[in-house]
């Protein structure tokens, strides 16, 4: 066992102790865990500058690093995107395509590819993810409703650009921690607007990519905006993004408001269908997005600390997990299966990696 900086670790180093969060003393990473690059890069994120490893290594797929290194070059792409057009300057289109078209390609492939990654962000970074993340879950969607080839990428790139008009809304209402009044509300509501006009206005975009960041917060009862549009008023691909924008935003913690788990923001989704949701997209989108995805570490009610090991789908919220650990006590030596669904004591109380 060897004490490493965090600036130093490698995919494949294994974990020699627990690591915890020593702002408020959550548990991080267990012992034993094989480090991935989004491992490394939460422990960047939360200023952890050390641990401790053991001398092995064990190799990682090259497929999972490609798979995080899209990711990656996602969020930078929008990041660099969001910062231009916020500094006045355009859309630079081609390494969004590029991107998009990438991540498209790899969820025709298999639909599961990017679910470890969503959901793995900070409060300062949080508009870059979450564009990310809605791009994801509204491809995936758009292909369990037979979206064509080109479909798929349109959509992709309205999700990952849903978001652009708040670079023209001033910072004191964007980034204002508490709850907004009816006159800021009113300014942040312009951003469905400003988006159209940025997108419709910029070479290489279309109004179909427009209509998606005019309309992500149209609702299938009218009550949305900007125009108030219901049910197939809307159009079909903002009103995938209009899921996957409400799910990913609950499910990250804002500086206003703490987030629901996975569990939680996809029950909101299924109650509402119908009326703030379109209910075939909605019943898809649930059906087809693993809430807790293969390999999610989770903390249960009980103490115990558990592996997903089948996330299922279908509106399964409660999956399978090989139990690993504890939170306090004993350890486990012998680890074993335990089914959430025959288990209704049982339950998720929160998400470790």
């Amino acid at each position: 066992m060897r004490k490493i900086l965090v600036s130093d670790l490698k995919p494949g180093m294994i974990l020699a102790k627990d690591v915890y969060n020593h702002e408020d003393g959550r548990l991080l990473l267990l012992k034993g865990f094989s480090m991935k690059p989004r491992y490394i890069s939460k422990l960047e994120s939360l200023d952890i500058t050390y641990v401790y490893i053991d001398e092995e290594a064990v190799p990682v797929a090259e497929e999972d690093i490609r798979e995080e290194q899209i990711y990656s070059e996602a969020f930078s792409t929008i990041k660099n995107v969001l910062t231009s057009v916020r500094e006045g300057d355009s859309i630079e289109v081609a390494p969004v395509k590029e991107t998009v078209d990438e991540i498209v390609q790899k969820i025709i492939n298999n639909e599961n590819v990017f679910m470890q990654l969503t959901g793995i962000r900070d409060i300062d970074n949080y508009t870059f993810h979450h564009s990310v993340d809605v791009c994801i879950y509204s491809v995936i969607t758009g292909k369990s409703l037979g979206l064509s080839n080109e479909e798929l990428t349109e959509l992709g790139m309205g999700a990952i650009l849903h978001d652009i008009g708040k670079c023209k809304i001033p910072s004191e209402i964007l980034l204002k921690p508490g709850r907004l009044t009816d006159d800021e509300f009113l300014v942040m509501k312009l951003h469905t607007v400003y988006g159209y006009e940025i997108i419709y206005n910029t070479n290489g975009l279309n109004k179909q990519i427009a209509n998606i960041a005019c309309q992500h917060h149209e609702k299938w009862d009218g009550t949305g905006y900007p125009v108030g549009l219901r049910d197939n008023q809307i159009d079909k691909l903002a009103r995938i993004v209009t899921v996957a924008d409400v799910y990913d935003a609950l499910t990250a913690n804002r500086c206003y408001r703490k987030k629901d788990l996975p569990h939680e923001a996809a029950e909101f989704v299924m109650g509402n269908s119908g009326r703030l949701f379109d209910p075939d997209i909605a019943k898809n989108f649930i059906n087809n997005i693993q809430v807790y995805p293969e390999g999610c570490m989770v903390l249960l009610n009980t103490g115990e600390i558990g592996s997903v090991v089948d996330a299922g789908k279908n509106m399964t919220l409660r999956p399978k997990l090989k139990i690993i650990a504890r939170k306090e006590g004993p350890p486990i030596y012998d680890p074993y299966i335990i089914d959430l669904m025959s288990n209704p004591s049982i339950f998720i109380v929160d998400i470790l990696t």
